[in-house]
């Protein structure tokens, strides 16, 4: 049959044989593991009459697939009717429609071995045919779906949940809003909980919804934070397999998640010391739905939806991956071989194809440059047993809500306080964008101003900073003394607070004490740290840390100091603000080599915007300095 929808566009639906299975009214299934001497799992299944008697066993033997194009499933019975079972889809895509519309052409095969002959027309006229015409009804409402005609892309309701009844879901929208949820994200997810079956509502990935359904992605985060703390879900915490990203261990609150994990069918032992390792995912709690999800199908395309080929190849044999890549990084494994090879698909390579052998101890070349669009990876099976050879894209985990995401987030700071690593625990975190302040001459001013005003003032000057950080995207993180320390998602952001702090200080009223545009001094960096649990609460540390606030020890008041790090990926922003930056170099304490430093002054030229230019915005604020803290991680010394 041909649908009016690209292969991309129909793939993450097709290829959900998981959710397929069920809606063309196969039962459930008990599926065994067993781990295989060389690696990987050995996977037989069952189907069970009333939960006892076993009426067919099979061996479910990888799936085969090269996203969006085809994928396949083998099964080998030794009982029931059926020997063997070969069967899958392909996706070709025709030529447009006379309004421009991708078209795809979906090909359903499926080969039935019988056991005797006297099964043969049974399995033909009433199996086959009844699972054709079953799965074209659900290719049918899969179409509908995507062009808004049907709720759900799959024909089934939820089969064992209790979605609410639309009064109620009305209630926790108005809870929700109330609380602090945007509307939209707020809406987004109670809909979602009220319309999608069970696999889509338990374990919830608030990043990949907000793509979905086009919300701010903070914003849908705070949703789900928020409705959290209401009632109306419950997060959880998971460890996940680095190479097939499915969740090895979990926990309510992350200090209880286990510190390491292994993934059988990857044959990957991991720890939980990297942020891409854990992820925060929701789940509904029973009084608002519950939700059980049974098992139809394992070893699914979409089980891995980062996945994009995965292959068996027996000894001394080849096979060919025929794939389109975009631009990024690629990892090709296989739990046959302790080797990890990466394929860096960039705009410059003209290698339109590429040759890898798989060996036990290795998959060699480990690094290899593609061009991106249509490629072919030739795959040697080096090893003296059958093997699965998987490729992931390495992008993944940016879907992932991650403790060092949330960590940037005022609304995990305020409403999960209590969350911390377990004791001892280092989290390594990719990159983070780093700021440091502190108040030029403070001590001039208590003696000038006297405690109580000095003390006014810091505090007003605090929630300029607080709400400069948090409208760039980040958090504080603490005060220590007159000082904070803001984290954002990159130095972009925290550059964009930064401008926006020494802008915002300038409406501060010192009643002539001290003169605003030399009051505050901030430095910046951005590079990979660690997170731990300092005083109970999740903390920074690491060289970065230390840099950043080096930087701002280079400041004089009014001015920003930015690493190279930070200035590099945005300079721009200091651009279009109408300022300058100064290169220096200097050596700093506990830095062995020079670093290259931006000063950027901001004292004269944002006190009077050029015409035309920026506006000092005028912030509306209330003095918080109660929530003043003083602490300190390991070597931070602002």
């Amino acid at each position: 049959m041909v649908v009016p929808y690209s292969p991309e566009q129909l793939w993450r639906y097709v290829a959900d044989t998981q959710r397929m299975d069920r809606a063309v009214g196969l039962p459930k299934a008990t599926f065994t593991r067993v781990l295989r001497p060389e690696g990987g799992e050995d996977v037989t299944g069952e189907y069970r009459l009333v939960n006892r008697l076993t009426y067919a066993r099979w061996r479910e033997h990888p799936f085969a697939w090269e996203r969006p194009r085809h994928f396949s499933v083998r099964r080998d019975y030794d009982r029931g009717p059926i020997v063997r079972f070969y069967g899958g889809s392909e996706l070709d895509p025709v030529s447009p429609d006379d309004n421009g519309f991708d078209r795809t052409r979906i090909r359903v095969f499926a080969e039935f071995t019988p056991r005797r002959s006297v099964y043969t027309p049974f399995i033909r006229y009433v199996v086959a045919r009844r699972a054709m015409r079953r799965s074209q009804q659900q290719y049918e409402t899969i179409a509908s779906y995507l062009s808004g005609q049907a709720t759900q892309p799959f024909a089934n309701p939820p089969a064992f949940g209790r979605t609410p009844v639309r009064a109620s879901s009305e209630r926790i929208l108005e809870q929700l809003i109330r609380e602090g949820a945007k509307p939209e994200p707020a809406r987004r997810l109670v809909d979602w909980l009220l319309e999608m079956g069970d696999e889509d509502v338990a374990g919830m990935r608030p990043i990949a919804l907000a793509r979905e359904w086009g919300t701010g992605e903070r914003e849908t985060i705070e949703a789900f934070l928020l409705a959290t703390t209401s009632g109306i879900l419950s997060m959880r915490w998971e460890l996940i397999c680095p190479s097939c990203r499915g969740v090895k261990a979990e926990a309510i609150h992350l200090k209880d998640l286990a510190s390491e994990g292994y993934c059988p069918a990857c044959n990957l032992p991991f720890t939980a010391n990297v942020d891409e390792a854990i992820e925060a995912r929701f789940y509904p709690v029973p009084s608002i739905r519950r939700t059980e999800i049974g098992t139809y199908c394992v070893g699914s395309p979409m089980d891995t939806p980062h996945r994009l080929a995965q292959a068996t190849v027996r000894s001394g044999e080849t096979t060919n991956w025929h794939l389109q890549l975009s631009p990024g990084p690629f990892m090709i494994r296989s739990p046959q071989s302790r080797g990890v090879a990466r394929i860096d698909v960039t705009l410059q390579s003209n290698a339109a194809q590429s040759m890898l052998t798989i060996e036990p101890g290795a998959i060699l070349p480990d690094m290899t440059q593609m061009s991106n669009g249509d490629v072919t990876i030739q795959l040697v099976n080096r090893t003296p047993h059958v093997l699965t050879a998987v490729l992931d894209d390495g992008r993944s985990a940016q879907l992932a809500l991650t403790p060092g995401t949330l960590m940037t987030l005022p609304a995990f700071r305020a409403l999960f306080s209590v969350e911390a690593l377990a004791a001892g625990v280092e989290l390594s975190i990719s990159r983070v964008g780093l700021l440091f302040t502190d108040l030029a001459g403070s001590t001039a001013l208590y003696e000038r101003a006297g405690e109580g005003r000095a003390f006014r003032l810091v505090g007003e000057h605090f929630e300029i900073l607080r709400v400069a950080i948090e409208e760039a995207g980040g958090a504080v993180v603490k005060t220590i003394g007159d000082a904070v320390m803001g984290a954002f998602p990159d130095g972009k952001s925290a550059l964009e607070a930064a401008i926006t702090i020494q802008e915002a200080i300038h409406t501060l009223d010192t009643g002539g004490l001290v003169e605003c545009s030399s009051l505050l001094k901030i430095g910046l960096h951005a590079g990979p740290c660690y997170a731990v649990t300092l005083n109970e609460r999740l903390d920074y540390f690491g060289g970065a840390v230390n840099l950043a606030a080096r930087a701002q020890h280079e400041a004089r008041g009014g001015q920003i100091v930015a690493t190279a790090a930070v200035y590099d990926s945005a300079s721009h922003i200091v651009s279009e603000a109408g300022l300058d930056a100064e290169l220096f170099e200097v050596l700093l304490r506990g830095i062995s080599a020079p670093v290259q430093l931006y000063r950027i002054d901001c004292s004269t030229r944002l006190a009077e915007p050029p015409a035309g230019g920026r506006i000092a915005p005028t912030l509306s604020f209330q003095a918080t300095h109660s929530e003043v803290e003083a602490s300190a991680s390991p070597g931070d010394t602002p």
